[in-house]
């Protein structure tokens, strides 16, 4: 086994000035052992909604952050990508495309493309947003956030190995309600968010919010030194509405949109290392290092985005009894991701990368949710349905990339995504303090694509592929296929061995699906030897769907199914509040064992040489740690600090870096 990584993770000691008893509700479930009285300047209790029901956050045996709106405020987090200033062992990246990637304990996908499910599942108000590109907007106007560590999937409708982050919107109020709040920072960057809340009837109430963020740029050129990179031009907005028609009947609508036409970061020179020295721009060969500062980045065109998503929830809660209630979700997204770059992270003009990813999602849930009291049993049964489709297309121009003759590509696929579940979730307190909890779910899923690398019409890659097929179909014996490679039409060389093993290296369009079916599960004992004392361990165990590569395909072979990934997770921790509520202590031990973990990487093609894909690493584990305080020493003032440590290591798996090195 090699050991690949360590991460430390590292939640800095915050400054929270908010009020003794911050708390996302107020409401607190009856509990099975006496309540203690706390003291004025606790630190207050938060009411989560993880097991769909309202809990004590010291009740749920599971590793969760939960924040306030005033807390992400205080710790200015405004949007997902900052809840690393809150969560220990949460962490974000981008990809190259401009992907968010969330890693909780070290558990993420990093892959280039719309169509991959990611790690860690992302929900406002239990409604799934499933895929990276359409979170950017999803900490509007909250009143709360929880962020659940480990498998998911029993108790929510994505399936997830990393972990769930699941905003509560704020919701409508009775009574007529507004505010604003503008702030400006050092490079310039204004953000105004407001809101106005009320009731339109007796029984109908609205809740409007907004958001926009301009201006800002930070980054700046260092070879030209003119260049500022980093403005901003984004805004969001949500409209709420609460229908009670009746005292058993609950009908919400959520609709809201969001564009981004920013600048993203830009990408920073590490290391020069053409593919053909002898065909690299002479320039290049010399070009100064990156200085060392995150604002330094040279570009030959500033980086934009371009994004939409708009969003549809209609959600019914009927009771059916006094302790049963039916809920449905219907869920509607339409999502785009445009961006285009500098490839190269150079002044010169060598590789610019346009993306565009599209996206129609429906997703319908139905769970049945309830109580037996005289046996302390809650109960959660559903099934859920998804259905996404997807238009990916890459189209990088490379004028001066060494190894390639030919100035741009046109890969486009068209990826879709079906997957069908049931699920079941049960907690039974079969003694006073010590409860039981265990959930399953069934999933089937079906993914499929079809595309291309094509030739832009110009001709070019037409001409360029059409004589390595000649030379390579030559050196098999084979004859040539004049006019086999047309403009506009796709140039993917066929390097499926042919009955008598030959290539045949004619153009093709790749067609493939999969089928997978999974059992995702969990098993866990709480012991509450009082009422703020939690004892929990669990196992349990999720997936997170196959998806096929996007990408760049000289040869058919780079395009295969890769398969789902599992985790198998063990967790053993502790919840305890003391001195009267005033310090809050969280501790846990956890080891995951991953197979056919998912993993983005190279492989080296004929006559071309790198070429981006995924695969299924077979073993591979993690094993860490974490500890979590909150402390109110006096009132009106919190300090929250936090560790996680994680541990990883790959089992035997040999593949290629970023320079076409072999690797262990």
């Amino acid at each position: 086994m090699l050991k690949s990584n360590q991460i430390v993770s590292l939640l800095a000691l915050g400054w929270c000035m908010a009020s003794a008893g911050a708390s996302a509700q107020t409401s607190t479930p009856a509990m099975t052992s006496e309540p203690q009285a706390q003291d004025a300047g606790a630190i207050g209790e938060i009411i989560v909604t993880a097991q769909k029901r309202e809990q004590r956050l010291n009740d749920v045996g599971i590793s969760i952050v939960a924040a306030t709106a005033d807390q992400l405020q205080v710790a200015g987090v405004s949007d997902p990508t900052m809840l690393a200033k809150i969560t220990p062992g949460f962490t974000y990246a981008r990809t190259i495309h401009g992907y968010n990637v969330f890693s909780i304990r070290g558990v993420n996908f990093n892959a280039s493309q719309l169509s991959a499910a990611p790690a860690v599942a992302s929900y406002v108000d239990e409604a799934a947003l499933p895929y990276a590109s359409m979170t950017q907007a999803m900490l509007l106007d909250v009143d709360h956030v929880e962020i659940l560590k480990g498998p998911q999937g029993t108790l929510f409708g994505q399936n997830a190995t990393g972990g769930s982050v699941n905003a509560i919107a704020a919701k409508p109020t009775a009574e007529l309600s507004a505010g604003a709040e503008a702030t400006v920072n050092h490079f310039g960057q204004v953000a105004i968010d407001g809101f106005v809340s009320g009731p339109l009837s007796e029984t109908l109430r609205a809740r409007l919010a907004f958001s926009t963020t301009q201006f800002g740029a930070w980054q700046k050129g260092y070879y030209l030194s003119d260049r500022r990179i980093g403005d901003q031009n984004k805004g969001a907005a949500r409209l709420l509405l609460d229908w009670t028609p009746t005292d058993r009947l609950k009908i919400s609508v959520n609709v809201n949109g969001s564009y981004d036409k920013g600048e993203p970061q830009a990408q920073q020179l590490s290391a020069i290392a053409p593919q053909n020295p002898a065909g690299a721009l002479p320039a290049l060969l010399t070009y100064a290092p990156t200085p060392h500062s995150n604002r330094a980045s040279d570009v030959n065109i500033i980086p934009r985005n371009n994004d939409y998503m708009v969003q549809g929830v209609l959600r019914a809660d009927w009771d059916v009894s006094d302790d049963v209630t039916l809920t449905s979700i219907t869920n509607g997204i339409k999502n785009r991701h445009k961006i285009h770059q500098d490839g190269d992270a150079t002044a010169l003009d060598i590789v610019d990368l346009p993306v565009l990813g599209r996206v129609k999602s429906f997703s319908q849930e139905f769970r049945l949710t309830g109580q037996a009291k005289d046996l302390g049993l809650n109960y959660i049964l559903g099934a859920n349905y998804q259905k996404d489709k997807f238009f990916e297309q890459q189209l990088p121009t490379f004028p001066g990339y060494s190894s390639l003759p030919l100035t741009s590509f046109n890969s486009f696929y068209r990826p879709t995504n079906r997957s069908f579940a049931i699920f079941g979730n049960a907690d039974w307190e079969f003694v006073p303090g010590l409860t039981f909890t265990a959930g399953v779910r069934r999933t089937w899923t079906k993914q499929s694509t079809n595309g291309c690398t094509a030739d832009t019409g110009d001709g070019t890659a037409a001409a360029f592929f059409q004589g390595i097929s000649d030379i390579v179909r030559g050196a098999q014996g084979l004859a040539p296929v004049p006019g086999a490679f047309q403009p506009g039409q796709c140039a993917t060389f066929n390097n499926s061995p042919s009955a008598d093993g030959t290539l045949p290296f004619l153009p093709t369009r790749v067609d493939l699906s999969q089928k997978e079916k999974n059992v995702s599960w969990r098993a866990g004992l709480n012991y509450k030897p009082q009422r703020d004392i939690l004892l929990y361990g669990l196992v349990s165990r999720g997936y997170k769907n196959g998806v096929f590569p996007v990408t760049d395909t000289i040869v058919s072979s780079q395009i295969q199914p890769v398969k789902q990934e599992e985790l198998t997770a063990y967790e053993a921790g502790t919840k305890i509040d003391f001195m009267g509520g005033k310090v809050h202590v969280e501790a846990s031990v956890f080891h995951y064992d991953y197979v056919n973990k998912q993993f983005f990487t190279f492989e080296i093609t004929p006559f071309v040489g790198l070429a981006s894909t995924l695969i299924n690493i077979p073993k591979s584990r993690a094993t860490g740690f974490e500890f979590s305080t909150a402390l109110r020493p006096v009132d009106g003032l919190r300090l929250n600090g936090g560790v996680t440590y994680v541990a990883s290591k790959i089992g035997n798996f040999q593949g290629v870096d970023v320079t076409g090195a072999s690797v262990d």
